[in-house]
């Protein structure tokens, strides 16, 4: 008999009843889990997969962000402060997704996370952006090296068309109205015919090494080269036997089929100026006088460049290359001439001698200083110094195996043939030079 006050329910009902309950329970589960991974999805893994399609360049290079992988926690694997500037190197803003990865409450993926706005990866990131610009020493070594000392790909040996026989230039050839025009007297330092040499030019290049990318032969002030100036000079010694501290300068001649002790090195063969330098056999440092007119004394601490060290892209407005042989000095060529057996290769170097009277400094782009008229003398409102001429003579390598130092893309022309002096005679010197000039006498 059945007891009152109970529902009698069937077993097949009771278990269908508790297998609906297991089901809403899995439901719920499922769907608690779904939400928070879809949480987790929001913050981290978006921004992961985000730097996975396009990789921080910090990431390339090794340089890592904060969130690359380990604790993350401090920021301060890829930068300095972890505060969210992946431009600083903190490559996921303040998601730390090592351990302390905010994903509840203060997660900025969405509001303030800067992948996305601000994310300074393309712009300013440090990891693959400043600090490639700042670290060129170590990728463009060779570019910056070009832009520091330019045309260093253009170097060439000299062309066969720069050659010529002496016997095939006719007498009395050569530049007009270059100087060379004298009259009167002389005046000669004695100074050797090598003391140093470096690849510097303290008037054309102050404070540059290698200024010249060419070596420069060096006589008279022992002490010249890139930081010289007038203290220094009048402060240093002189290779000149009566005192002169004069600054003489000019670019050495190299036998081709030697080899030089420079040839790793500026100005040297890093510059394409190769072969074993060649010392002259006489070097002389001499003054002349003007047809027609008396001389003044050298101005203490004139500077003067002859000739155009680019005379090869420049042109030839300033070209003043006197190229002969000895037994031959009656005709002069801007080519390197090639010398019979048992004659010797000489090259003058004259300088402009029509002064100002005011400026101290004469280069190719200004007039304090201009070379005389052809018969030698200087125009109205000029004065006449002494007109300086360098000449070196050596002995010739046998055939067309010799040739100038010049800057790398001038391919060693002979028309770049220049030479540098600063007068330093003192006073007494300078008024001696011009007496000697005067009176006809070779002091």
């Amino acid at each position: 008999m059945p007891r009152h006050g109970r529902h009698h329910i069937t077993r097949p009902v009771r278990l269908m009843a508790v297998v609906a309950a297991v089901l809403v329970c899995a439901a719920a589960v499922a769907f608690g889990g779904t939400a928070s991974a879809g949480s987790s999805d929001d913050g981290r893994d978006s921004g992961t997969e985000q730097n996975s399609s396009n990789p921080d360049p910090g990431d390339l290079f090794g340089l890592g962000g904060a969130d690359d992988g380990g604790d993350g926690s401090d920021g301060q694997d890829g930068g300095d402060s972890g505060d969210g500037k992946d431009g600083d190197g903190q490559g996921g803003g303040q998601n730390k997704d090592g351990g302390q990865n905010k994903d509840g409450g203060q997660n900025k993926d969405d509001g303030q996370n800067k992948d996305d706005g601000q994310n300074k990866d393309s712009g300013q990131n440090k990891d693959g952006g400043q600090k490639d610009d700042e670290n060129k020493d170590d990728e463009n070594a060779d570019k910056g090296e070009d832009e520091e000392f330019p045309g260093r790909d253009e170097a060439a040996p000299p062309d066969a068309g720069d050659f010529v026989n002496i016997t095939d230039v006719e007498p009395g050839s050569g530049l007009d109205g270059k100087g060379g025009e004298f009259a009167g007297g002389t005046f000669t330092s004695e100074c050797g015919t090598s003391d140093h040499r470096n690849s510097d030019n303290y008037q054309a290049a102050p404070g540059k090494e290698n200024g010249a990318q060419h070596v420069h032969d060096y006589v008279g002030n022992t002490t010249t080269d890139a930081f010289s100036d007038d203290d220094s000079l009048q402060a240093g010694g002189t290779s000149c036997t009566n005192g002169d501290k004069s600054t003489f300068y000019w670019p050495v001649l190299r036998d081709l089929n030697g080899v030089g002790d420079d040839a790793n090195v500026d100005g040297g063969g890093k510059d394409g100026n190769v072969g074993s330098i060649m010392t002259p056999t006489s070097a002389k440092m001499t003054q002349h006088g003007h047809v027609g007119q008396k001389t003044e004394p050298m101005p203490q601490g004139l500077e003067m460049i002859t000739g155009d060290a680019k005379a090869k892209t420049n042109g030839d407005d300033n070209v003043v290359s006197k190229w002969t042989c000895s037994g031959f000095t009656d005709r002069t060529t801007e080519k390197y001439p090639v010398c019979p057996a048992g004659s010797d290769l000489i090259r003058f170097l004259d300088f402009p001698s029509c002064w100002d009277g005011e400026s101290l400094q004469s280069k190719a782009d200004n007039d304090a200083v201009e070379f005389p008229k052809s018969d030698g003398s200087c125009g109205e409102g000029r004065k006449a110094i002494p007109q300086l001429r360098m000449t070196l003579t050596y002995d010739q390598p046998e055939g067309r195996a010799f040739a100038l130092d010049t800057f790398p893309e001038q391919q060693h022309s002979p028309k770049t043939d220049h030479g540098n002096f600063e007068s330093l005679l003192s006073e007494d010197q300078a008024r001696t030079a011009a007496d000697c000039i005067n009176s006809g006498r070779n002091c």
